[in-house]
């Protein structure tokens, strides 16, 4: 049974770590980390496991923030949460990244979100709630700002896209967070957890090509 959890969300410029017990959050350490997370997450994990006065050897799993997001942080957020699964023999809970944003705005139940990737290229998903839990109604994309323009309102949310937003856009302002991979995780972990998480990989969406030099 999983009932101790600890997160992981370095998806963004954002790196934390919360540990959960039972849908409780026992402790979070967090804070805006550009291009640092490979430096502190190993710290942010002791000190996360320290303030909630628990061992790793007390976790039954391991969550993630999977993505889309930054190709860097996502692969060193996965892992750390390989290698503290397989040294530990515990399963990994892949967590979508915009789905733990919707989360932390469930007041709000926001119908879709938008993240900002790059240039003017935002990653954009729609969401179902039910019982104050969001679900994703299809996998997230990414494409020009102007793609989604027709699709977002009020109801939407945006995270760091405010440099390509127009000032007069309303829109609800979601923040990546541990403390929302850890709760949604521990909500979904019957549905989402990999016991054998091998060839788990990062959901990175976003093409990548590779030129050959001529």
């Amino acid at each position: 049974m999983i009932n101790r959890i600890l997160a992981i969300e370095s998806s963004s410029t954002i790196c934390g770590v919360s540990i959960i017990e039972s849908g409780l959050v026992l402790s979070l350490v967090e804070e805006s980390a550009h291009r640092k997370h490979a430096e502190i997450l190993p710290g942010f994990i002791k000190n996360a496991l320290r303030k909630s006065n628990k061992i790793i050897n007390y976790i039954d799993a391991i969550a993630v923030s999977i993505g889309p997001g930054s190709f860097t942080g996502l692969r060193i957020g996965l892992g750390m949460a390989k290698g503290l699964a397989y040294s530990h023999n515990l399963p990994i809970i892949p967590v979508p990244t915009l789905v733990a944003i919707a989360f932390g705005l469930q007041e709000y139940q926001p119908k879709n979100g938008l993240a900002y990737s790059h240039g003017n290229k935002v990653f954009y998903q729609e969401f179902i709630w039910e019982n104050d839990l969001p679900s994703f109604k299809q996998k997230p994309e990414v494409g020009d700002l102007e793609n989604f323009r027709e699709k977002i309102d009020s109801s939407s949310f945006q995270w760091n896209c405010d440099s390509i937003l127009d000032s007069s856009n309303k829109f609800y302002t979601g923040t990546p967070s541990a403390k929302d991979v850890g709760l949604l995780a521990f909500h979904q972990k019957n549905v989402w957890a990999k016991q054998k998480p091998y060839t788990l990989v990062p959901d990175y969406i976003a093409p990548f090509e590779i030129q050959l030099k001529k």
